[in-house]
């Protein structure tokens, strides 16, 4: 059961760590404000009483009270803060049994009284599986699965771009989605909700306050990174497996699997297939402190595309994000499909998306005129035509030769294109598709600078990987990945806070 009594509220937080530093001999009370000045800081502003009165209806309502809730979940933020700056380096076991009972600042910074009054590990590991709101059956040591659940990568199609081919079933599959969030329904199955929702508690909402996050004209970003997993995709054999049976190899005897939400996907960025999951983070930019900010963490299959997965992640923020409205959308061409800008302009959102030139045929396009990512016209020479304003009357932009208008100087095909000295007219009409003429021109300086902010997806990306070595952890399952992506999101919130002189 949970007793709001055991949860170490803000202020007595404060009062245990004065108390505390009071009682320190000069020595270790100089080394708190030397060695840790930083994570000192951070922790101190860090208000958990929200995430308490949440957490609390997950608790069952008679029972053994849980204590130290709130000394975990800030002893987890505070190992984050301190990847590999400790003998304990990236291993919870050691941070907990061999680094916090020996160091009194850390025990202080954490909020124990004292260092014997720390919690053990395995209510660790309960507080992280409270947090996740879905199965971990799969996981048993007595649950065995088919020897080919991961045998074989997937056959799919990549481009020559080096890109995961968006298969024709996903493009119907986008659609049912947008039905779906536009009649109400949420997507997601309930596992992470209980993880983003304490994420917008802990960090979302102060940035908010801080000013960090606007309330009007946001800027949303969007991305997946692939995120390979330690375990292996053939799984361990049964104990009691014939190890004479008849079948090669052993291919059809059960195994256990330590991981068995990793699937096979394809890399895009390294160009190659990886084991592992897939993470989509929708972020924005401040300005203002030149700081990337998270908004949401979504784990993913490996195989499902981004365009899928950019349509969960966005309903998952309105449901468990408020207070933060988009004003406009960036996403790169993996996301080019029509009901996804028909979703943005229902709810009234800029869609700045790059156009994929694996489906880029327009309708009523000639055959040898193309479209390049600004959905502006190639001729069949390969040189972009001129804009030339707007007809009225078609209700088109007007593009022409630019041979004729004096672009370029010579060209090979100019007896073949039009025998018209005016030169080829091409006209794209301005409400055949939202895709090639969204609300904001692609051929626009508003466009190209507001389309400048999803490059903070990227640094996002570096930041969760490889300075929080969410790479480098030991941890199996998606319920521990969403739990280590929830905190290292928490302490990028702390890091842009301290950046801005809000601590």
């Amino acid at each position: 059961m949970f007793n709001p009594d055991s949860w170490q509220s803000h202020a007595e937080y404060h009062t245990n760590f004065k108390n505390l530093k009071a009682c320190f001999p000069s020595a270790i009370r100089m080394e708190l404000w030397e060695r840790y000045p930083t994570e000192r800081r951070k922790l101190i502003s860090l208000n958990l009483d929200p995430v308490g009165e949440f957490l609390s209806r997950f608790y069952p309502p008679a029972g053994r009270p849980a204590k130290n809730q709130a000394q975990i979940l800030r002893s987890l933020i505070l190992f984050a803060l301190l990847f590999n700056r400790t003998d304990a380096k990236l291993s919870l076991t050691r941070w907990v049994r061999d680094v916090l009972p020996y160091d009194p600042v850390l025990a202080a910074l954490v909020g124990s009284p004292s260092p014997d009054a720390l919690p053990p590990l395995g209510s660790y590991y309960d507080f992280m599986n409270r947090l996740w709101g879905g199965s971990r059956k799969a996981y048993s040591r007595s649950s065995f699965l088919p020897a080919s659940k991961n045998g074989k990568k997937p056959k799919k199609e990549i481009g020559p771009d080096g890109k995961l081919v968006e298969p024709e079933e996903d493009s119907f599959h986008t659609l049912d989605l947008v039905k779906r969030i536009c009649s109400g329904e949420a997507l997601q199955d309930g596992s992470q909700d209980i993880l983003q929702h304490t994420f917008y508690l802990a960090a979302l909402l102060p940035s908010i306050s801080f000013g960090l996050i606007p309330q009007a004209g946001l800027v949303v970003s969007g991305d997946g990174t692939a995120v390979a997993v330690h375990a292996s995709p053939f799984g361990r054999l049964h104990p009691s497996c014939d190890r004479h049976c008849s079948c090669p190899f052993h291919t059809s005897c059960p195994r256990h699997y330590s991981d068995p939400d990793a699937q096979w996907g394809w890399d895009s960025h390294e160009k190659h297939w990886y084991f592992g999951r897939t993470l989509y983070m929708l972020c924005c930019y401040c300005p203002d402190t030149k700081s990337d900010l998270p908004l949401l963490f979504n784990f993913t299959s490996a195989k499902r595309h981004d365009s899928i997965n950019f349509l969960y992640a966005i309903d998952a923020l309105g449901r468990h994000a408020p207070g933060i409205t988009p004003g406009s959308i960036c996403l790169d061409s993996a996301h080019d499909n029509l009901p996804t800008y028909q979703l943005l302009e229902r709810w009234d959102i800029n869609a700045l998306i790059d156009i994929n030139a694996r489906s880029s045929s327009y309708s009523g396009l000639p055959e040898d005129i193309s479209l390049d990512k600004q959905g502006l016209p190639f001729c069949q020479a390969g040189f972009r035509m001129c804009p030339w304003g707007f007809d009225r009357n078609k209700n088109a932009r007007k593009y022409r030769c630019p041979l004729k208008c004096g672009k370029v100087s010579e060209c090979r095909c100019s007896d073949k294109c039009s025998k018209s000295s005016y030169g080829r007219t091409v006209y794209l009409i301005a409400d055949a598709d939202l895709r090639f003429h969204p609300r904001i021109p692609r051929d626009s300086d508003l466009y190209r600078s507001i389309y400048s902010q999803r490059t903070a997806c990227e640094r996002l990306n570096n930041r969760v990987l490889n300075d929080y070595h969410l790479l480098d952890l030991k941890i199996r399952g998606d319920d521990h990945y969403a739990f280590w992506a929830m905190v290292i999101g928490i302490c990028i919130h702390l890091d842009a806070w301290m950046k801005a002189g809000k601590l």
